[in-house]
């Protein structure tokens, strides 16, 4: 609704621009050019009424405050150091952003909008003025028709001399002065009653309203009707109306009065006082009649007086003229925002990522060459050594080699709570024996701040599980090995809570069995090295300067430049492009994903492409037009099947063989009539399916980037 509001205002901002552009041409115009110019550069101006299209003319935006346009210049690498990773709209696949529900219950949603019912009001006004002037106009030619009777014969024989194929003469008792009826069955009526005209008046009315004929002047009087419609909100559309049904008569005159005599003008204006002077009877404005009174009829006295042919001068000034009109006529005035990212403050970034001021203080530490290790441990004594200072990096064998390489974070909610934690440990699987598993560091939030709830070192080492759950391998190095389980719990002391537990000598031999195979069910922790802390691995992608692995149907990796994804959805289409992006986390595991539209003609079709980074390669998933409709911030969104026979919400995750929807919400049917509905896999009633259809429709919308360079960068 809004949208049609914004269409709907800017044709009226646009047309009426060029309306009083017309009006400023009049002095000019209004003695040199022939009347006939200024009747149809109406035309444009109703055209610029009417039709949505033309090149953009932004109105300028108020300035800016000075601090929003020093942060607009700020680049993607520095925001998402700061951790907003709101207003960047590629980041880091480990860089969340975490929605949390509101604590207060949402205000109910108004059963009528502002803007719907605007568009209601706008269009049942508009719907009766148009349908009010259709009415009379029938009406009154209902009557005319229904009183038709054949002309004399003196009017008949004139008339067949001017002959004029498609117009009938015809006169009736309903008219008071000649007049042009009906579009596709013209008819010149002649009035019955009332002073008969002499042969000159009378070939003189005939010429007029022919005229009217030649030049289609009844549709053009409906086109006014029709736009006057549309914006009868707008008094200059009113003013305008008036003013092409003077200029319509005008330049008629002055194609009668073109061949004559002054004296044969003279009696010109005498008949139209004439027929001025005569009781008037009720006319539609669609129709044509000769006579007219008051100011519009003074005015076409004095355009019969001062009539004078134009000169060449005059022609090239109403080609000028009218070329200039036509340019301004393709302009549109563009109402909308320009889509621009919104500016955030520096200080309210810490807020947005909890865990920036911490990170951009291990990106401090770790910055420093390896000479500089009593620096580190003396201005940084609260992060673990083992992070900002490991043994193997002491005297390192490549004096080049920088701890910004060799160390990462991730995040993880390990609880379940809806908040991150934030988890450090080495990059490389040539330290250890597991690539990028061990974990040295958990911070978790505590009343918004970060917080180290557990630390590890060479011998008390730490894996995460698939399931969250952190294995521990600890050594006294006097021959006693220990193993646990623990779950991450911010209420339990120290913030483990054991759920498992063996040792050696204590369980024998059999201990390190055990033990050995929790450390190995660990994962392989995708850390985000803190030299590319805010970097994508998907911007060098959509700019096309790497390519992906497309992840064909058959589960087939093939190396694809982003310039190829439209054909690979439209193969035979030129018009397939990507049209816009999203990015979020889609599966939840603390990675984020890239959602590309692909669209063709019309902005129809096409599909969705997924990006996911898997280790240090991206992989695209393809996925049809009838999903990630109603994206939301958690991954979620509706779909369709290609039949439309079942539709609901699903979510998405990645799998060796591809990607794979699982439907959350399903309402199915197979012939139309019987149909069942299914929530979390589960016989629902449609009264519970549509409460889950609600709640889903009440999680926040995922954000849409126009895909364009500045929006990648």
């Amino acid at each position: 609704m809004k949208e049609i509001l914004l269409t709907l205002f800017s044709l009226t901002l646009s047309g009426s621009l060029l309306c009083v552009f017309l009006l400023l041409l009049r002095p000019v115009i209004q003695n040199r050019a022939p009347k006939a110019f200024s009747y149809y550069l109406w035309l444009a101006v109703l055209l610029r009424f009417l039709v949505p299209l033309g090149y953009s003319v932004s109105l300028p935006q108020p300035p800016q405050p000075a601090r929003e346009i020093v942060q607009q210049e700020t680049s993607l690498s520095d925001r998402q150091d700061r951790g907003d990773t709101q207003t960047a709209p590629i980041v880091s696949p480990s860089e969340t952003v975490t929605v949390k529900p509101p604590e207060t219950a949402q205000p109910s949603v108004p059963a009528f909008s502002l803007p719907g019912v605007l568009v209601f009001l706008w269009l049942t006004v508009g719907a009766g003025f148009f349908l009010w002037h259709l009415a009379a106009y029938i009406r009154f030619s209902r009557r005319v028709r229904a009183s038709l009777a054949p002309p004399v014969a003196e009017a008949l024989a004139l008339f067949e001399q001017m002959s004029h194929g498609r117009v009938r003469l015809a006169q009736s008792g309903q008219v008071d002065a000649p007049m042009l009826l009906g579009v596709l069955r013209p008819v010149i009526v002649l009035p019955r009653d009332g002073p008969s005209l002499h042969p000159q008046a009378l070939s003189a009315a005939l010429r007029h309203e022919l005229t009217h004929a030649r030049r289609w002047d009844i549709c053009y009087k409906w086109l006014v009707v029709l736009v006057t419609s549309l914006h009868w909100f707008n008094p200059l559309v009113h003013w305008m109306g008036r003013r092409i049904a003077l200029d319509c008569e005008l330049s008629c005159d002055e194609a009668v009065i073109r061949s004559m005599e002054p004296t044969q003008r003279m009696a010109y204006g005498d008949l139209l006082l004439m027929l001025a002077a005569q009781p008037k009877k009720a006319a539609p404005w669609m129709a044509a009649p000769l006579c007219q009174e008051g100011k519009r009829l003074k005015a076409r006295l004095l355009g019969i007086k001062g009539y004078r042919r134009p000169g060449k001068a005059a022609i090239c000034l109403t080609l000028v003229l009218g070329l200039a009109v036509a340019c301004c006529a393709c302009g549109m005035v563009d109402l909308r925002q320009p889509q621009t990212q919104p500016s955030p403050d520096p200080e309210p970034a810490a807020e947005t990522d909890p865990y920036a001021s911490l990170l951009d203080r291990y990106e401090d530490a770790l910055s420093l060459s390896w000479e500089m290790s009593e620096y580190r441990l003396e201005h940084w004594p609260d992060l673990p050594n083992i992070l900002i200072n490991p043994y193997w990096y002491w005297q390192p064998e490549d004096p080049t080699e920088r701890l910004l390489d060799r160390v990462g974070y991730v995040r993880r909610d390990l609880d379940g709570d809806g908040s991150e934690e934030l988890l450090l440990g080495w990059v490389g699987n040539d330290i250890w024996n597991l690539d990028q598993g061990y974990v040295f560091a958990i911070y978790t939030l505590v009343d918004g701040r970060p917080v180290l709830a557990v630390e590890g070192w060479e011998r008390s080492l730490y894996v995460v599980r698939e399931d969250n759950i952190l294995c521990h391998s600890g050594s006294s190095g006097a021959g006693r090995t220990t193993w646990s389980q623990y779950r991450f719990d911010p209420s339990a002391e120290g913030y483990l809570a054991l759920s498992d537990h063996v040792s050696e000598p204590e369980d024998g031999d059999e201990a390190w069995t055990i033990g050995e195979g929790w450390m190995a069910s660990g994962v392989s922790l995708s850390y985000i090295r803190f030299a590319d802390r805010g970097k994508s691995p998907y911007q060098d992608v959509l700019l096309g300067k790497t390519s992906f692995f497309y992840v064909d149907g058959s589960g087939q990796e093939v190396p694809t430049l982003f310039s190829e994804v439209p054909a690979l959805f439209s193969p035979d289409s030129s018009y397939a492009a990507v049209s816009e992006f999203a990015v979020l986390d889609l599966d939840g595991d603390g990675k984020q994903e890239v959602v590309l539209q692909v669209t063709d003609v019309a902005n129809d079709m096409g599909g969705y492409l997924i990006l996911h980074q898997d280790g240090d390669e991206v992989y695209g998933y393809p996925s049809g037009w009838r999903t990630f409709w109603a994206l939301k911030t958690d991954g979620t969104f509706t779909y369709s099947s290609s039949t439309g026979m079942e539709e609901g919400v699903a979510a998405v995750r990645f799998e060796a063989e591809g990607l794979v929807m699982d439907k959350q919400v399903i309402w199915a049917t197979e012939d139309w009539e019987a149909i069942t509905y299914e929530v979390e896999q589960q016989p629902v009633s449609q009264t519970q399916y549509e409460a889950a259809i609600a709640a889903q429709a009440q999680k926040p919308d995922a954000v849409w980037y126009e895909l364009n360079e500045a929006n990648i960068q």
